[in-house]
């Protein structure tokens, strides 16, 4: 399913989770390192950008 993805969209930790198959543990690490870059209102707002420059980054590893 091709989906176009509003890259100002912002996620929450769950959905960053579920985007990446990941913990939500090592989700806040990410965070909290600065790797996807994210503010803190209340909760976690992950935009999509970030995680999006984030697999970019992994991928060119």
């Amino acid at each position: 399913m091709n989906t176009l993805v509003d890259e100002n969209e912002l996620l929450s930790i769950e959905q960053l989770c579920d985007r990446l198959f990941i913990s939500a543990t090592t989700a806040y690490k990410l965070l909290q390192s600065g790797e996807i870059k994210a503010f803190k209102v209340g909760t976690w707002k992950i935009p999509v950008k970030s995680v999006n420059d984030y697999i970019k980054r992994k991928c060119a590893d």
